[in-house]
C-alpha cells in the first residue's frame, strides 16, 4: 500500500517548483522592465501585452502536454503515441499565428479587438510571429517537465530555469542590437525559453533512457494511450488551459474601450505580471496534487499544506504593496514614470485577494486531474472568462474607470469562480465514493 503523504512531503516536492515558476515570472517582469525603458514606454508595453495575450490565449493548449506526460508516459513505447498528438494540438493555433502576423487578420484583431494605436499594432504582429517560433520549444519542455515531475526530481526544473533566466539576462543585452521596441521582448523570451528546454532534455534524457520499453498496463494506466484516450483526457484541460490567457485577453479588449487605452493596457501588463510573479507559484499545486495525492489522507495533508500556503502568500503581498518597498519595486525596479506608477498602485493594494483564489483553483485542478476526471475543467474554464466578461464589461458604463482595478478584479473572480465550481465537483465525487 502507498504511504500517506505528509506536509514535508509537500513542501519537499514544491519548494523547487517554486523557484522555477518564480524564475520563470521574473523573466518577463525583466522584460517589461527592459520594455519600460524604451522610448515609447506605453506603446512598447501595450504592444507585448496584447501580443503575448493574444499568442498564448490561442497556444495554451501545449500546457496539457505537461500533464499528458504526467499521466501517461510509463513506457518509452508511450511516446510515439503521444508525440503526434501534442503536434496535432498545436498546429492550428501555430497556423493562425502566422495570418495574425502577416495579414490584415492581425490589424482587425489588434485595433478592433483591442482598440489600440496603429504603433501598438505594428509592434503587437511582430511579437506574434516571434513567439510563434516557441510551438515545438514548448512541446519538448513539456515532455520533458513532465518526465521530471513524475519521478519527483523537481530540483532538476528548478536548475533548468536558472539557464532560462541567464539566458534572458544575455539576449536583452544583445537584441537591442539588431531588433526595436517589443520584438525585443518577444525574441528575449523565445531565446531563455529554449535554453530552459536544453538543460530540462538533458536531465530528462536518463529518466527516459530508465523506462521499461513497453507494457500493455503499467501502474493500472493503459500505455501506450490510445489518441481516443488522449483526447478525453486532454480537451477538457485544454479549454482550461485557454482560459488562463482567455481571461487575460476577453480583460484586454475591455480595457481598449477606456478613454486612454494605450495607457489601460501598458498597466494591467505590469499588473498582471508583477501579480503573476508573486502568485504564480500557486500553479504547481495543479502537479503537486496530481503527483502525491492518492488517498483521502492525502487530500487532507494538501488541503492543509495550500491553507499554509495562502497565508505566506497573502502576508508577502502585504509586505511589497503596504509599505515603503511599493515605490522602490514600482520606479527603482521597475522604472515606471509618475502617470503608470499612480495608475498601476490602487490594484496592487488588492494584490493579496489573488492569493486564496488562485491557490484554490489550481488545487481543485490538480486533484481532478490525479484523478483523471477533467471533464468539469471545461465548464470551469468557461466560467472563468465568463466571470471574468461580466466584471470586465464595467468599462462599457465607466470609459473613466481605472482599467488595472477593472483587470484585477475580473482575474480574480474568475479563479474564485472557478475553484467554487471545482470544489463542488470533488465533494460530489468524494459523497458517491462513500
Amino acid at each position: 500500500m502507498t504511504s500517506a503523504i505528509t506536509l514535508r512531503d509537500a513542501y519537499r516536492f514544491f519548494l523547487p517548483l517554486v523557484f522555477m515558476t518564480e524564475l520563470n515570472m521574473i523573466s518577463k517582469s525583466v522584460i517589461n522592465a527592459a520594455l519600460a525603458r524604451s522610448e515609447e514606454q506605453n506603446v512598447t508595453l501595450a504592444a507585448f501585452h496584447v501580443g503575448f495575450t493574444l499568442y498564448y490565449a490561442m497556444a495554451s493548449s501545449t500546457e496539457v502536454s505537461a500533464l499528458l506526460t504526467l499521466s501517461y508516459l510509463k513506457t518509452r513505447r508511450a511516446l510515439r503515441h503521444l508525440l503526434p498528438f501534442m503536434v496535432l494540438i498545436t498546429a492550428p493555433s501555430w497556423v493562425l499565428a502566422q495570418f495574425i502576423a502577416f495579414t490584415g487578420l492581425g490589424d482587425w484583431l489588434f485595433a478592433g479587438f483591442f482598440g489600440v494605436s496603429e504603433a501598438v499594432v505594428a509592434q503587437a504582429k511582430q511579437v506574434t510571429f516571434l513567439l510563434s517560433l516557441s510551438a515545438p520549444v514548448l512541446i519538448v519542455r513539456s515532455i520533458c517537465f513532465g518526465l521530471i515531475l513524475a519521478h519527483r526530481r523537481t530540483i532538476f526544473i528548478t536548475i533548468a530555469t536558472f539557464a532560462r533566466l541567464a539566458s534572458l539576462g544575455v539576449s536583452l543585452f544583445i537584441l537591442p542590437q539588431f531588433l526595436q521596441g517589443a520584438a525585443i521582448g518577444a525574441a528575449a523570451l523565445l531565446v531563455c525559453m529554449t535554453a530552459e528546454s536544453v538543460v530540462a532534455f538533458l536531465f530528462a534524457r536518463r529518466i527516459y533512457s530508465d523506462l521499461p520499453a513497453g507494457d500493455d498496463q503499467v501502474d493500472g494506466i493503459e500505455t501506450p494511450p490510445t489518441m481516443r484516450r488522449q483526447w478525453t483526457f486532454s480537451w477538457p484541460l485544454m479549454l482550461n488551459a485557454s482560459a488562463e490567457m482567455g481571461v487575460a485577453t476577453v480583460i484586454s479588449i475591455f480595457l481598449g474601450t477606456l478613454a486612454n487605452p494605450d495607457l489601460s493596457l501598458a498597466a494591467f501588463n505590469i499588473v498582471y505580471g508583477l501579480v503573476s510573479l508573486i502568485m504564480s507559484p500557486m500553479r504547481n499545486l495543479v502537479q503537486t496534487a496530481q503527483t502525491l495525492v492518492k488517498t483521502a489522507a492525502d487530500r487532507r495533508v494538501l488541503h492543509r499544506f495550500t491553507l499554509q500556503l495562502i497565508a505566506v502568500f497573502v502576508a508577502i503581498a502585504v509586505l511589497l504593496f503596504y509599505t515603503p518597498l511599493e515605490g522602490l519595486l514600482l520606479v527603482d525596479i521597475m522604472g515606471l514614470e509618475a502617470e503608470l506608477e499612480a495608475y498601476c498602485k490602487p490594484a496592487f493594494a488588492l494584490t493579496f485577494l489573488m492569493a486564496a483564489a488562485w491557490a484554490f483553483s489550481a488545487l481543485g485542478r490538480g486533484l481532478l486531474a490525479g484523478r483523471r476526471s477533467t471533464g468539469m475543467m471545461a465548464a470551469s474554464g468557461a466560467a472563468r472568462i465568463g466571470v471574468a466578461t461580466v466584471v470586465s464589461a464595467v468599462t462599457l458604463v465607466f470609459v473613466g474607470v481605472n482599467g488595472a482595478v477593472v483587470g484585477f478584479l475580473a482575474w480574480t473572480a474568475g479563479f474564485g469562480a472557478e475553484a467554487a465550481l471545482l470544489a463542488h465537483r470533488l465533494r460530489t465525487l468524494e459523497h458517491n465514493e462513500k
